[in-house]
């Protein structure tokens, strides 16, 4: 069952071209019979040098037209897996909450076990705890500082197994910020 793209308008607007063209360019590109790849590799030439950030929109344009022939919903990944992701500025100091993030967390997360031990590292932008999850689900937490008493907190919990999965797991990850 073919779904609507519901970022159509945006892709036009960034693309400079209706949508029927780009869809146009999508099929002459081997269409439904051609892999997420093999797309985004015929159209990326066709932007490049014309559009910012064009392999961000050929990446968008590739994606809608998968959501409309039916091979994706929105929110699937081209693997199939699925992806959600919350965020809530906070009080504190990034690395904090990081932290404060990793205390509040014991053997498992949202009753999904730890997979190995968490990892954190720090950019000079961004502070953050990565997990494995039983199952294959990678959970990361990121904090960013933005302004001197609050950071922006963004939990992503991806490789997730199904569209209900992200309604929980998004559930689960707005309750959790308001911990911190």
């Amino acid at each position: 069952m073919a779904t609507k793209a519901t970022n159509i308008a945006a892709i036009e607007k960034a693309l400079g071209e209706k949508w029927e063209d780009t869809r146009a360019r999508l099929e002459a590109a081997g269409g439904a019979s051609a892999s997420h790849k093999e797309l985004a590799d015929a159209l990326y030439p066709q932007f490049e040098g014309k559009v910012d950030s064009h392999g961000w929109w050929v990446q968008g344009a590739v994606v809608a037209y998968e959501q409309e022939i039916g091979r994706r919903v929105p929110g699937q990944r081209a693997d199939g897996t699925f992806d959600v992701a919350v965020s809530r500025t906070i009080p504190g100091r990034r690395s904090e909450l990081i932290a404060k993030f990793a205390s509040l967390i014991d053997s498992t997360l949202n009753e999904v076990a730890l997979d190995g031990d968490p990892r954190t590292s720090e950019t000079a932008k961004r502070s953050f705890w990565r997990a494995n999850l039983d199952g294959g689900i990678k959970v990361e937490a990121a904090a960013e500082t933005k302004n001197e008493d609050k950071s922006l907190v963004v939990l992503t919990i991806s490789k997730l197994p199904s569209a209900e999965a992200v309604e929980e797991w998004r559930a689960f990850g707005k309750e959790f910020l308001t911990q911190l």
